[in-house]
């Protein structure tokens, strides 16, 4: 290449660092130039890590249009909330999360408070020399192709506002997959008379102020509050003043017959007392006129104070614009039979129009997504994404082959490249058999080791695949958390 590759980042959390890092390594190991521009709303790196202590209230959108609702800040304020709590711990051991070439300083717990895990990649940053590139505090308002580049206008969030315009060649999507709160689109949720929130609002148990509490989703954040207002949390919360009266919990899960993924059952005799205080409850089918909730198994549940939808996020790239190409030929945001939808905010449970390993936008591979996938290691797993899209920008590996995308995104078998012969006679197929991109420790596993093996090799020794002691220690995050926390 002529002139050096331009590159925009969008997000400096933990993938858009990773994105800037990898980068500015390959083209150095190469020889070839690059420039490298990042984005970041906020005022500092870290994304979601960067501890809000009041989030202010939570509006619940629920909309005619669509198959889905969302959460809000009243003034709309694109800007998602930090889903971070006062009290969390990562579920994930520290030297399984940590980036391939920097580890955790010596001493940091095995699942680390959210203020160790800000101040490692705020010192990763600093370290790798990110700084200089970052623009904080700057929305990417548009980004759309012009000719052979991309035209992106950003507006600085504070006044006066200044807006500019960058072209750039390449686009690496980084800002992460917690923007947009999901809510379900529950039939008659308008009759509910109590307060509703979504998770990404939760800080500390004794901030409630309700007595009946239904929680809704049954994975780590779900998990976790249920947790804390049972008794169960990492220290002790004071009661509310003048009030003796304990908390009931119910807890919905999507799977009622099945155990819950992060935690301990309570249904379970065995499982802690202050596991045994929560109700476990099926999935809501509607709601009465009355405000009684009733659940798909026919239970009714009046009375209850507070909903939190703990129903995770919904993938949004706001800043393409739907209406230009090639977005408006290849649309990312689709409503169908397999994807829900919020169309008035531009998000949905899934993105189209993805290359196999849902990195590259299929209709133009000078953009890519890190970190879509559920049920990852964020931090490794987004660094080997932009190392491998920055090797193919830079020409030093060919495009990506197909697997077997037949096959869901939580098969370790779909992880297979194949040969031409074996997707000549099948097209690629979407979220119809990809689902919700959860992939769980197997499949990453066959993802990462087949993405890596696309590298050519390298004398970093960070860049060995990862050992045997990496995946049984996240395959153990679950025992460990147990024996290290005790839940």
């Amino acid at each position: 290449m002529s002139r050096a590759l331009r590159v925009a980042v969008v997000g400096a959390g933990s993938a858009g660092l990773a994105a800037a890092q990898q980068c500015s390594a390959v083209a150095r190991a190469y020889g070839q130039s690059i420039e490298l521009v990042v984005f970041e709303r906020r005022s500092s790196v870290g994304g979601l890590w960067q501890y809000e202590s009041d989030p202010g209230p939570c509006d619940i959108h629920v909309p005619e249009r669509g198959t889905a609702g969302y959460a809000t800040r009243p003034s709309r304020d694109p800007m998602c909330r930090s889903a971070m709590y006062e009290d969390l711990r990562t579920n994930i051991p520290s030297p399984v999360m940590q980036f391939r070439d920097m580890p955790f300083p010596h001493g940091t717990a095995l699942f680390p408070i959210r203020a160790e895990v800000l101040a490692y990649l705020e010192r990763f940053a600093h370290t790798q020399g990110l700084f200089p590139l970052i623009h904080f505090d700057t929305e990417v308002d548009h980004a759309y192709k012009a000719g052979p580049c991309w035209r992106i206008t950003t507006r600085h969030r504070r006044p006066p506002h200044a807006t500019h315009t960058w072209e750039v060649d390449c686009i690496m999507a980084a800002q992460g997959r917690c923007n947009v709160p999901y809510v379900p689109a529950i039939p008659s949720l308008r009759y509910f008379r109590g307060r509703q929130m979504h998770s990404a609002w939760y800080r500390y148990p004794n901030d409630l102020h309700a007595r009946r509490v239904l929680i809704v989703g049954n994975n780590s954040s779900g998990a976790d509050i249920a947790r804390e207002l049972c008794g169960g949390a990492v220290r002790s919360w004071s009661s509310e003043a003048g009030s003796s009266a304990p908390v009931c919990v119910f807890h919905s899960y999507a799977h009622v017959d099945q155990p819950p993924p992060m935690d301990y059952d309570p249904r379970d005799p065995a499982s802690p007392a202050w596991c045994r205080n929560i109700h476990v409850v099926g999935p809501i089918d509607h709601v009465e006129s009355d405000g009684t909730l009733v659940m798909q198994s026919g239970e009714h549940l009046a009375d209850i104070d507070l909903i939190i939808w703990a129903t995770g996020f919904m993938y949004q790239a706001p800043f393409l614009v739907p209406t230009q190409a090639p977005i408006s030929e290849a649309p990312l945001v689709v409503q169908d039979a397999h994807t829900r939808t919020a169309p008035d905010v531009q998000a949905a449970s899934v993105l189209h129009n993805l290359d196999d390993w849902m990195l590259f936008y299929k209709a133009d591979r000078s953009l890519c997504f890190l970190g879509l996938p559920n049920r990852i290691v964020p931090f490794p797993f987004t660094q080997l994404q932009a190392r491998v899209a920055a090797h193919v920008w830079l020409r030093q590996i060919p495009p990506l082959p197909r697997v077997r995308a037949h096959l869901p995104v939580s098969d370790p078998q779909r992880w297979v490249v194949e040969t031409p012969s074996e997707h000549t006679a099948r097209s690629g197929p979407g979220p119809d058999v990809w689902g919700d991109l959860t992939m769980g420790a197997e499949a990453e596993a066959a993802y990462v080791a087949a993405l890596q093996s696309l590298l050519p090799p390298s004398d970093d020794p960070s860049w060995a695949p990862l050992p045997t002691s990496w995946h049984t220690m996240r395959r153990q995050g679950k025992a460990l958390r147990r024996e290290h926390l005790g839940y």
